[in-house]
């Protein structure tokens, strides 16, 4: 139970830093591309969870990886094809668009870029050889009880934040 516990906390931690890390990427395209700062976030924290999602899956798959390069590229692929694929799920399913990528280059039909999965790729190679290994370290060591009881703390404020703002 105790490993249970260990091994949730350290994945919740991870999924909260990539949503972060997701939403601060939302945020800087829609500055770099109208010059606005908008909240891209979906819920009362600066964090998009779609991201946290996709980076633990991401992170699954390539966790055991090596080569940055191989990140890059599987990471890069597999975003793009759930990307499209949610796109065309959202669009035939609910009459939803959420994204257009029409004024990026190198876009295929405003679904998908080039320059997106690119970005998908590099924040999963980066997420991998560079957030991960930190949170691992802190996960093996004498401090593992204070960062599960940080992170069930965080747990417990991203929920009661939530709940908050959905009464009011």
């Amino acid at each position: 139970m105790k490993k249970f516990c260990y091994l949730f906390t350290k994945f919740f931690l991870l999924f909260f830093l990539a949503s972060f890390m997701g939403w601060l990427y939302e945020v800087a395209c829609v500055y770099v591309m109208f010059g606005i700062y908008v909240d891209r976030g979906v819920l009362h924290l600066p964090a998009c969870p779609i991201y946290g999602f996709g980076m633990l899956l991401l992170y699954a798959a390539f966790h055991k990886v090596k080569n940055p390069i191989i990140i890059f590229a599987g990471s890069a692929l597999i975003s793009t094809v759930i990307e499209y694929a949610a796109y065309e799920f959202l669009y035939y399913g609910f009459n939803l668009v959420l994204w257009s990528y029409e004024p990026w280059p190198l876009n295929y039909k405003g679904k998908i870029s080039v320059i997106s999965s690119c970005l998908f790729g590099l924040m999963t190679a980066l997420f991998i050889k560079l957030a991960v290994p930190p949170v691992e370290k802190l996960f093996d060591s004498k401090a593992k009880n204070y960062a599960a009881v940080a992170a069930c703390a965080l747990f417990i404020f991203c929920v009661g934040w939530e709940v908050y703002h959905f009464g009011h």
